[in-house]
């Protein structure tokens, strides 16, 4: 199995491949400085579908270049807070505007209405959680979705831009639990923001490595990457150990997993 988390800056962009070949991207922003974009990378790669898109999140950063995929790929199926529907989710946006990106999700919630895809991933597990809209919360970070991978000996935890309180509510739902303790990769949440820090989390959880995807300095973004440093028991990248991984210093972050060894590599794209 293979994990790209790509440079977009603030927002969110992680190609999963299967042993199978079968294709998970989780979110789709983009790269405003550099023009990267996944409509363009995939094409190039010769990737003409992904078999399961994941919304980790109801912000435009995270779907950012939604109109583009869907015209140059094939997404067959969506995987995203099924508590929020299509007007909910305009609902939400229309205090600071509705964004290209989330117009397009808020028509394919409409359109991808069918049950769970029968897709095979090989050696790879996932599972998801979300707090519901209106019965836990009504702001989109704590409707994040939370997406666990496992692939033999590598446990990666994707949890979108949850913050404290969703934390909180999703420690008391059953197997979210089970599913941290067995994590040693770990995407922080919010971008890496203090918001999104969970402490009771990681009473649980004890990653070798934290990834971040972040910009420059922008709404204290970086402030916690020696907190997150100091949770972590580090990993050998690029033949030098490391704690935390930006994508703001690291560029492109690649993980390979053959079940029993993680290889984790960075380059700038």
């Amino acid at each position: 199995m293979k994990i790209e988390i790509f440079d977009v800056e603030l927002g969110n962009c992680i190609l999963v491949t299967a042993d199978t070949g079968a294709r998970m991207m989780i979110d789709c922003g983009h790269n405003g400085s550099t023009g990267w974009r996944p409509s363009v990378h995939l094409p190039a790669k010769g990737i003409c579908a992904i078999e399961l898109l994941v919304v980790s999140n109801y912000d435009n950063d995270h779907v950012s270049d939604l109109p583009r995929l869907v015209k140059n790929v094939d997404v067959r199926s969506l995987l995203r807070n099924k508590s929020v529907s299509s007007a909910d989710l305009l609902a939400l946006k229309s205090e600071k505007g509705v964004g290209a990106g989330i117009s397009e999700l808020a028509g394919m919630i409409d359109r991808y209405t069918g049950g769970p895809p029968q897709v095979d991933w090989g050696a790879m597990t996932k599972r998801a959680f979300y707090n519901s809209y209106r019965k836990d919360f009504v702001d989109e970070n704590n409707l994040s979705v939370v997406t666990f991978l496992h692939h033999g000996n590598l446990h990666a935890v994707f949890p979108g831009d949850l913050e404290r309180p969703g934390w909180e509510r999703l420690l008391d739902r059953p197997g979210f639990v089970d599913e941290l303790t067995t994590v040693n990769l770990f995407m922080a949440s919010h971008h890496g923001r203090e918001n999104g820090i969970c402490e009771d989390v990681f009473e649980f959880c004890s990653p070798a490595l934290v990834l971040i995807s972040d910009a420059g300095i922008r709404h204290d973004t970086q402030h916690t990457a020696g907190w997150y440093g100091n949770q972590a028991t580090g990993m050998m990248v690029d033949d030098r150990m490391r704690w935390v991984l930006t994508t703001r210093n690291d560029g492109k972050i690649s993980v390979v997993s053959n079940g029993y060894n993680a290889t984790v590599t960075t380059r700038a794209h």
